[in-house]
C-alpha cells in the first residue's frame, strides 16, 4: 500500500482496537509539536459505530471541557469526529502524554457524567452549533462510561 499524506489512511483499520493512541507528530517551524491522537471508542468494522448523536454530544462536550482541564487544557489544539463515527481526534502541543490525556478524560467524565438534559450540552442552541437538535443523552452517557472503561479496566 502506497504512503498516504494522511497519517490515519496508512493505519490497517482491519487490526485496529478500541482505546487511546498517538496517530503521528507534526513539526511546525522547527520547533512547535504537534500530536495527533486517536480516542477510539469502537474498533471498526466488527462494531457498531456511534451514533451521529452520540458523536455530535461528545464532541461539543469534550471540545469544551478538556480545554478547562488543568494538565492539558491550555495544549489542546483541536478536538473533532472521525468521520467513521468510531472515535475522535484530539490534536494536542508539545510534550502531552497518553496518560495526561486519559487523565484529563477521566476528570472530565467525573465532573461531567451523567448527563442528565440538553442544558448539561455546552453550546447546543441555535447561535453556537449549526444542528442543536442533534444529540444523544444515554447513548452518550453509555459511550462514554463503555470507553472510560477501556481505559481505566480496573477503575
Amino acid at each position: 500500500m502506497k504512503k498516504s499524506v494522511v497519517s490515519s489512511f496508512d493505519v490497517d483499520h482491519r487490526t485496529l482496537r478500541e482505546g487511546l493512541y498517538l496517530r503521528s507528530t507534526y513539526t511546525i517551524n522547527d520547533s512547535l509539536a504537534v500530536l495527533s491522537w486517536d480516542l477510539r471508542f469502537c474498533a471498526p468494522m466488527d462494531k457498531q459505530p456511534l451514533s451521529a448523536g452520540v458523536v455530535h454530544t461528545i464532541e461539543h462536550l469534550m471540545a469544551y471541557h478538556l480545554r478547562l482541564d488543568e494538565k492539558i487544557g491550555g495544549a489542546i489544539v483541536s478536538f473533532c469526529p472521525m468521520g467513521c463515527q468510531t472515535g475522535f481526534y484530539l490534536s494536542t502541543m508539545n510534550s502531552v502524554t497518553a496518560d495526561d490525556i486519559a487523565a484529563a478524560l477521566k476528570r472530565v467524565y467525573e465532573r461531567v457524567f451523567p448527563i442528565h438534559s440538553t442544558d448539561d450540552i455546552v453550546g447546543l442552541n441555535e447561535v453556537q452549533c449549526g444542528n442543536p437538535a442533534l444529540y444523544a443523552i444515554e447513548p452518550t452517557n453509555e459511550a462514554m462510561a463503555k470507553y472510560i472503561e477501556i481505559l481505566f479496566p480496573n477503575r
